[in-house]
């Protein structure tokens, strides 16, 4: 019997010193026990923050398809044309469409709670644009050609890496109508589909390096929030030498703007704003110099060499050395089970949804 409780007691201290070696050397919860070295390591933490946001990625792009797969009014979704002063120059062929949307915030517990589920205008577009699939990539990932087409950041950084294909950046506006200057602090990621769509995410996130002001006072810059956004890029399946783009941008101007000055703003800026941005692109695409035909390679986890990114309201991204994941190549009996999911969306007339177009591949 003594034998039988001297055997119990080693076996008791053993667990005991087993979980000790898991909270403190493999930082495993055990009983709710927290902390641990390697927890605590910042190579740790730096693979926890780049899966963290990876989900975050994910989670927005979803969001995004599901938002351009809404159609009409029934959804809430209200045709925005461009204004008949400027559609001459900026949409002469109607190949831009734009629609507007209210809705809360969709961060979920990154959201404000403060805000009592405070809708804001999420805007979506839809173009054709009359250049390659390959000038408009060049020409969006060259951060020289920013202020080429976008009016709406005037200074931009990167505040931080968390991978070869995601960042946190910095961005400014300029005073919109009343709406004073504003920054912006946004997470970005970026990624090539397997048919060579690229798409472009983002959400608007806090960094500890710029707490946020939140009031205008002092002369200071207000902080505002480009919430969630996504950037849809592809060759055109009717015509390889034109490319489609979608677009969608939910932005809080921040500052406790009342809701009728947000409307009065958006109903101003809607109609002129985003066609004149894509007719920008346009214009700037057809005047890129494309490199000579290249093989971009993976690095073999999944990442591309292309050159990537762009601005878009409140944000600049850029990837000019590539670094954007890639989805892998199938195999031929794979393609036909695959099939559905490397389609993208043609928009329909006034309709704000995409009907399904299968994209080729053509690298």
């Amino acid at each position: 019997m003594d034998d039988l409780r001297r055997s119990l007691d080693e076996l008791r201290e053993e667990l005991r010193q087993m979980r000790e070696f898991q909270r403190q050397v493999l930082g495993a919860d055990v009983d709710g026990g927290g902390g641990g070295l390697l927890r605590d390591n910042p190579a740790v933490k730096a693979k926890r923050r780049r899966e963290q946001f990876d989900k975050v990625a994910k989670t927005v792009e979803v969001w995004a398809e599901r938002l351009l797969f809404e159609e009409g009014e029934e959804e809430g979704w209200v045709y925005m044309p461009c204004n008949k002063i400027f559609k001459k120059k900026f949409n002469p062929s109607d190949t831009i469409q734009c629609f507007m949307k209210w809705l809360p915030d969709p961060r979920g517990e990154d959201a404000d709670p403060n805000d009592g589920g405070t809708p804001y205008p999420c805007i979506k577009v839809y173009a054709t644009i009359d250049a390659s699939y390959d000038e408009v990539c060049h020409f969006l990932a060259d951060e020289e050609n920013l202020p080429v087409y976008n009016d709406l950041v005037i200074q931009n950084r990167d505040l931080e890496e968390i991978d070869s294909h995601s960042k946190i950046c910095w961005g400014r506006s300029p005073q919109i109508l009343f709406i004073k200057p504003r920054e912006f602090v946004t997470f970005c990621h970026h990624r090539w589909k397997r048919d060579g769509t690229q798409i472009v995410v983002n959400q608007a996130v806090d960094h500890d390096s710029l707490p946020p002001v939140t009031k205008e006072e002092n002369g200071k810059v207000c902080r505002a929030y480009a919430l969630r956004g996504a950037n849809f890029i592809w060759r055109d399946p009717n015509d390889p030498s034109k490319t489609k783009f979608a677009l969608l941008a939910h932005a809080n101007p921040g500052g406790g703007l009342p809701e009728w000055a947000m409307k009065s703003a958006i109903n101003a800026l809607a109609p002129i704003e985003p066609y004149k941005l894509f007719h920008k692109i346009e214009k700037g695409a057809q005047m890129q110099q494309v490199p000579p035909p290249t093989t971009f390679t993976s690095s073999g986890s999944g990442k591309s060499s292309r050159p990537g990114g762009l601005s878009q309201l409140g944000y600049a991204c850029f990837w000019p050395q590539g670094g954007g994941l890639e989805d892998h190549q199938p195999k031929e009996e794979d393609k036909m089970e695959n099939h559905n999911e490397d389609v993208v969306g043609e928009h329909s007339d006034h309709g704000g949804g995409i009907h399904m177009a299968p994209v080729p591949y053509n690298e």
